[in-house]
């Protein structure tokens, strides 16, 4: 398991978005091969500052200890990158990118220098947050999904051979849960020498909340299921265990990891009182 969170709250801010965050083994893995990360970072220049997330969420491929080493040697390098660049003027997406490209040459040369080690590989999906500004880029199956009270949204497309028959139109999306290769991605961090990276920029609302996960989560819960949960949890890490606790309950039979960025203002939520107790 490799968790990381620098991240430094300000309680004084009633409408500062709070994050969550949670990786677990599931119920069948002996190891944990996701990794994630969120880095709350502050830059003051003179009498002007800025203040950025870093969010990212890896899912490790290739058994034993090899996953978990590819998805840290994925974070460490999206961090690297994005953090010097986030000041110099260039386009998130891009820096991004760039972080998912080094990862890609840095696993590559570790499975090089490390034969045992071939094969390894890692999904991503990762956020630069500058105050409703989100920007995403992904390789692999891993998703980022806004929520907000009345819907949620996937906003990422899954690199993997299930996807393809959705696009095509030979699956529906449910069809799709259940098909006997539904694990295949087609795309991953580490395993060619060039990577094509999905990058995207959105808005997000007040009441909106942003979700990155790996697919053990998406095995085991509906979008209907992470919905109902991130809504009516009281703040975000709530959500994220609940939402570790129905996927190990029901079968956990992947690593779980995810990230919530809640909406504004959500830390000071309150549940409606049930009419029934006493």
């Amino acid at each position: 398991m490799n968790q990381e969170n620098n991240s430094n709250s300000d309680s004084s801010a009633e409408k500062a978005r709070k994050i969550g965050m949670l990786t677990d083994v599931g119920q069948v893995r002996t190891v944990d091969e996701d990794s994630i990360l969120a880095a709350d970072l502050s830059f003051g220049v003179n009498s002007e500052s800025s203040k950025f997330l870093l969010l990212a969420v890896a899912d490790g491929m290739g058994g034993h200890a090899k996953g978990e080493e590819a998805s840290k040697i994925a974070l460490n390098a999206i961090a690297r990158a994005v953090i010097p660049d986030l000041l110099n003027n260039t386009p998130f997406t891009k820096i991004l990118e760039k972080g998912i490209q080094n990862a890609n040459q840095d696993i590559l040369d570790y499975t090089a220098k490390n034969p045992e080690a071939s094969g390894m590989g890692t999904t991503s999906v990762c956020a630069v947050v500058k105050d409703n500004q989100i920007h995403l880029a992904n390789v692999g199956d891993s998703r980022a999904y806004r929520v907000s009270d009345d819907e949620i949204c996937r906003v990422t497309k899954d690199h993997s051979y299930v996807q393809a028959l959705i696009d095509e139109g030979e699956i529906t999306e449910e069809q799709a849960r259940e098909h006997p290769r539904k694990n295949e991605i087609t795309r991953a961090v580490g395993i060619m020498p060039s990577i094509e990276v999905d990058t995207m920029k959105l808005t997000l609302d007040s009441d909106e909340s942003l979700l990155l996960c790996c697919d053990g989560v998406i095995a085991h819960l509906s979008d209907d299921d992470i919905h109902k949960i991130i809504r009516d949890s009281p703040d975000p890490q709530t959500a994220c265990q609940e939402i570790v606790d129905m996927a190990n309950e029901r079968g956990g039979s992947d690593n779980i990891s995810l990230i919530i960025l809640s909406s504004e203002g959500s830390d000071t939520k309150e549940t409606e009182p049930d009419p029934t107790s006493d």
